[in-house]
């Protein structure tokens, strides 16, 4: 009897037990992501700074400069440095998922569609990544630094190569459909070609923005400036908007390439226009940001930042929910309110900030500034 109370007792703690073992407990959820700023800084570093505090969440170390404007998808940051290598980071920890080294530095944002990562280096390479495992997938070799940003739709990739030619690529194949040739100079401040409804615009540094068919790469038409466009155009509600060193913000007619109105910004060194809710914000040299009415190109207000003799502002701004993200050579991000232009804080890194931001709202939309025209 001893022997069957024992065998017993031994069976009924075995299935306690095995019960037990089954019962595995719940994964933790991924922390969140929303409402977070991610852009990079010429002190290395990429950061996540939280969108309504403006306070440091985490930073990722790279070995360069990151003029590169970080794009997000998935839960993934990816973004070039100016170590020659392209990074994938885990957007809530900062951890790094992989890095691919390229022969050059990369000035050029990344683009993700369908699970691949379009990149460009000044290695004269555009890359195609797995976004997965960092893989390549192809590579292309074009006839100049490819410091722009592609551009990816209905399965064609379009780029430039430092204003000497705009491509239009197979995007799973990285074969050729057709170039365009622009003026063969070399561009001090890369430019991405925009597309829209069926047309690529493309600016070089010879004064000149194009519009290309995006179908067959002839020219429709093109804009001549009187002075260097610095800027990549953006292109929204039939418009195109271009900054130049005669320090002008211009809007044409996106089908026939007439001006509609020019804002005198004052001082060279703009940034690329971004637009929202019918007004474009800009950014100027010596640290001044303003915001014009997209149809009559009338300001609205101005934004004087706080150094503007060492403030020279590149990096497009980003507009995400009635908030302006800005950065500046001041080694500053701001947030400001759209509608007033007032701040409402600003973030401090150790270097210049050149690369634009990309914005997770606390709703989980996702937006990037106005490179390559792909403004939200």
């Amino acid at each position: 009897m001893k022997f069957i109370h024992l065998f017993t007792l031994l069976l009924i703690v075995y299935s306690f037990t095995s019960c037990k073992k089954k019962n595995t407990p719940e994964p933790e959820p991924e922390p969140d992501v929303n409402g977070t700023v991610y852009v990079g800084s010429d002190d290395k570093n990429l950061y996540a700074i939280n969108a309504t505090t403006g306070l440091k969440k985490w930073a990722f170390a790279t070995d360069g400069a990151i003029f590169s404007s970080p794009s997000f998808v998935n839960g993934v940051v990816y973004v070039g440095s100016f170590d020659k290598k392209v990074y994938a980071v885990n957007a809530a920890t900062g951890a790094k998922k992989w890095e691919f080294a390229t022969d050059g530095l990369i000035f050029s944002s990344p683009s993700i569609v369908n699970g691949v990562v379009y990149i460009g280096s000044t290695d004269q390479k555009l890359y195609a990544l797995d976004a997965a495992t960092g893989a390549k997938k192809w590579e292309f070799a074009a006839e100049g630094s490819v410091d722009s940003s592609p551009m990816v739709v209905n399965g064609v990739v379009y780029v430039g190569c430092e204003g000497k030619k705009v491509y239009a690529l197979d995007a799973v194949t990285g074969a050729k459909k057709w170039e365009f040739a622009m003026s063969g100079v070399s561009a001090t401040t890369p430019t991405s070609p925009t597309f829209a409804n069926g047309v690529v615009y493309a600016c070089d540094f010879q004064r000149t923005l194009f519009a290309i068919d995006a179908a067959t790469g002839a020219k429709k038409w093109q804009f001549k400036t009187e002075a260097s466009i610095d800027s990549s155009p953006t292109v929204k509600n039939g418009l195109v908007y271009i900054t130049s060193f005669d320090f002008k913000l211009r809007a044409l007619d996106a089908a026939t390439g007439t001006e509609k109105w020019q804002f005198e910004i004052g001082i060279t060194g703009m940034s690329s226009p971004t637009v929202s809710n019918s007004v474009v914000y800009v950014g100027s040299i010596f640290g001044r940001m303003y915001a014009v009415d997209a149809i009559t190109g009338l300001k609205k207000w101005q934004f004087i930042t706080d150094d503007t003799n060492t403030a020279p502002m590149y990096s497009s701004l980003t507009a995400a929910e009635g908030k302006i993200y800005a950065c500046t050579g001041e080694k500053k991000l701001y947030a400001l309110n759209a509608i007033t232009g007032t701040s409402d804080w600003v973030f401090q890194t150790e270097g210049l900030i050149n690369s634009s931001p990309c914005v997770v709202t606390a709703s989980g939309k996702v937006y990037h500034s106005g490179v390559s025209g792909a403004q939200e």
